[in-house]
C-alpha cells in the first residue's frame, strides 16, 4: 500500500502539473492572445516553479521524510487551482490597462497563478524518492521508475485536458475539479495509516472524480461537412517567398496568374488570400464580395475596424470604394503584414491603418467607436476561440456606435456554424445570414430590424453614390433564413470547443 501511494503520487503530480498548465494557458488566451509570448511566459513560469519545488522538496525530505508533507503540498496546490477563476480576469485586465507591452502582463499573470502550484506539485517528487528508497544500491532504479511515472502522468494530463476536458467542459468547472481532486489525492497519499487511507477511498465521493480525471482520454468528434471550395485548380505553381513567423509558416505562391498567401504547405495547406495583379481592384474570392454588405446596413460609414488582414484585399476594397471610410486593421502576425504590402498591393495610409496586435487585445485597448466591424481572422483551419465567444462579441458591441454593424465571415467546415451564429445572437438582437457560395457571411446589429425593402432602397442609394464593382442589390439576393439547431450552445471564454473540428484539405481553403 505504501508503494502504491508513492507511485500514484508521482503519477498524479505530473498529471496535475500539466493539466493545470494546459488549462491556465487556455484561460489566458482571451486576455493576452494565443501568441508565443503567452505560452512562453507560462511555460517558463512553470519550469521555474518546478525547479524551486524540486530543490525545496529535496531539502525538506531529508529533514522530515514522512507522507504528511504530501498532504500539505497537494492541498495547497489544489486550493490555489480552485481559486484561480475568481481572480484571473481581474488580474489580467488590471495589468493590461497598465502595461502597453503585452509580454509584461503575460509574465506577471503567469507568475501569480502558475509559480506556486508548480512548485508544490514538484516538491512531492523528492519525497517519493526518499520514501521509496530502501537500498542505496537501487537508488537509480527507484528514481527512474518514479520519473517515468511522473512523465506518463504529465502526458495524461496534457492529452486529457487538451483533447477531452477543455473541448467538453467549461474551464471554470475543470479548475474546480482538478483542484478538488488534488486536495483529495493529498488526503489519500498523506494519511499515516493504511486503514485510514482505505476508509477515505471507500467513503469519499472525490475518489470517483480522481478516477474520472485519469480515464478521460478518448475523443471522437464528428467529421466536418464538405463544401465546394470554388478555387481554380492547381496549375503551374511556384513559391515566391516563404517565411517562418512567430505564429505561422507562410508561403506566397503563384498559380497561373493568381497570387496566394498560404499557411502551411502541401500536406497541410490553407489559403489565406488570393490576388490577381492584372485586376488589382477586384475581389477574386466570392465571400469577400458579400462582406461588403455591411456598408448597406450601416447608417454611417466613417470609422471601421477589421480583425484579420490576410492579404488585405477586402480592407483595401472597402477604403477604395467608400472615400470617407477610415479603417483600423488588427493583424497579429507582422510577417503577414509585410507580405501583404509586398505582394498584395496593400498600402497603409491615414485611412487604412494596420496594427500588429491580436484582434481582441486591440479592441480591448482602443478608445475608438466604430460604425462597422469586420471579422475575418483565420489561422489555418479554424478561428482562434477567443475571437468567437460571447465575451468577444460583447466587447465588439461596446466599441461600436449605437447603429453599428458587425460582419463576420464563417467557413462552415471549420467553425461550429450553429453555435457561432447562436453566440452572435446572444449579443445582437438582429443577425442575418447570407450564403456566400461556400462560406457564410453574418451581419449583426442592434436597434430595429431592417426590412427587405429598406435594404433594397439602401443598396440602390449606395450603388448610385459609390458605383461599387459589385452591386449590393445582387448580393442581397443571397440572404437565407437560417435557423440554428436547438442543440447549439453559446460559446464563451469558459467553453468554446472550436479546436474539435476536423477539416478536409480540399474543402477548407479560405481566401480573403
Amino acid at each position: 500500500m505504501l508503494m502504491f501511494k508513492i507511485y500514484f503520487t508521482a503519477f498524479f503530480a505530473g498529471f496535475a502539473t500539466m493539466g493545470y498548465e494546459m488549462l491556465l494557458g487556455r484561460a489566458l488566451v482571451p486576455y493576452f492572445g494565443g501568441t508565443i509570448y503567452t505560452w512562453g511566459a507560462l511555460i517558463s513560469t512553470f519550469l521555474l516553479g518546478m525547479s524551486l519545488g524540486f530543490v525545496g522538496g529535496g531539502r525538506l525530505s531529508v529533514r522530515h521524510p514522512n507522507s504528511r508533507w504530501l498532504l500539505v503540498f497537494f492541498v495547497l496546490g489544489g486550493t490555489l487551482i480552485c481559486i484561480t477563476p475568481a481572480f484571473l480576469e481581474a488580474t489580467s485586465l488590471f495589468l493590461l490597462d497598465r502595461y502597453e507591452d503585452v509580454r509584461i502582463p503575460a509574465v506577471i499573470t503567469s507568475t501569480v497563478f502558475a509559480f506556486l502550484p508548480a512548485a508544490f506539485f514538484a516538491a512531492t517528487a523528492p519525497f517519493c524518492v526518499r520514501m521509496a528508497l530502501r537500498d542505496v544500491n537501487l537508488a537509480g532504479a527507484v528514481a527512474g521508475r518514479l520519473s517515468a511515472l511522473n512523465t506518463i502522468g504529465s502526458i495524461a494530463g496534457t492529452l486529457g485536458t487538451s483533447f477531452f476536458l477543455v473541448p467538453h467542459f467549461g474551464t471554470k468547472v475543470i479548475f474546480f475539479i482538478l483542484g478538488v481532486t488534488s486536495i483529495f489525492v493529498g488526503i489519500l497519499v498523506g494519511s499515516r495509516k493504511v486503514s485510514a487511507t482505505r476508509s477515505a477511498v471507500k467513503s469519499s465521493p472525490a475518489a470517483a472524480v480522481a478516477v474520472l480525471l485519469l480515464s478521460l482520454l478518448g475523443w471522437s468528434p464528428d467529421e466536418a461537412r464538405a463544401q465546394s471550395a470554388g478555387l481554380p485548380p492547381l496549375v503551374k505553381e511556384s513559391v515566391l517567398e516563404s517565411v517562418e513567423s512567430e505564429y505561422n509558416t507562410i508561403y506566397v505562391m503563384r498559380r497561373g496568374n493568381l497570387l496566394f498567401m498560404n499557411f502551411g504547405y502541401r500536406g497541410s495547406h490553407y489559403v489565406e488570400s488570393v490576388f490577381d495583379p492584372a485586376r488589382p481592384k477586384e475581389l477574386v474570392v466570392d465571400y469577400t464580395k458579400y462582406m461588403t454588405l455591411g456598408l448597406i446596413y450601416a447608417s454611417k460609414t466613417e470609422n471601421g475596424a477589421f480583425v484579420g488582414l490576410g492579404g488585405g484585399r477586402t480592407a483595401a476594397y472597402l477604403v477604395r470604394t467608400v472615400p470617407e471610410l477610415k479603417l483600423d486593421v488588427a493583424e497579429l502576425d507582422r510577417e503577414v503584414i509585410r507580405l501583404a504590402q509586398k505582394y498584395f498591393a496593400v498600402e497603409p495610409s491615414d485611412r487604412l491603418k494596420v496594427y500588429p496586435q491580436d484582434g481582441r487585445l486591440f479592441l480591448q485597448r482602443t478608445k475608438s467607436k466604430y460604425d462597422l466591424v469586420f471579422l475575418d481572422a483565420y489561422r489555418g483551419p479554424f478561428v482562434p476561440f477567443h475571437l468567437l465567444t460571447k465575451e468577444f462579441f460583447a466587447l465588439i458591441k461596446s466599441r461600436m456606435t449605437p447603429d453599428g454593424v458587425v460582419v463576420q465571415n464563417v467557413e462552415p467546415t471549420t467553425m461550429l456554424l450553429d453555435s457561432a451564429i447562436t453566440t452572435i445572437r446572444s449579443v445582437f438582437p438582429n443577425v442575418e445570414v447570407y450564403d456566400a457560395k461556400g462560406n457564410v457571411v453574418v451581419v449583426a446589429y442592434s436597434g430595429k430590424p431592417r426590412s427587405a425593402e429598406s435594404l433594397r432602397q439602401s443598396a440602390a442609394r449606395f450603388n448610385d453614390k459609390y458605383r461599387p464593382l459589385y452591386n449590393p442589390l445582387d448580393l442581397l439576393q443571397a440572404r437565407v433564413d437560417f435557423k440554428a439547431a436547438s442543440t447549439a450552445k453559446v460559446l464563451t471564454d469558459d467553453f468554446a470547443p472550436v479546436e474539435m473540428l476536423h477539416t478536409i484539405k480540399r474543402h477548407n481553403e479560405k481566401r480573403q
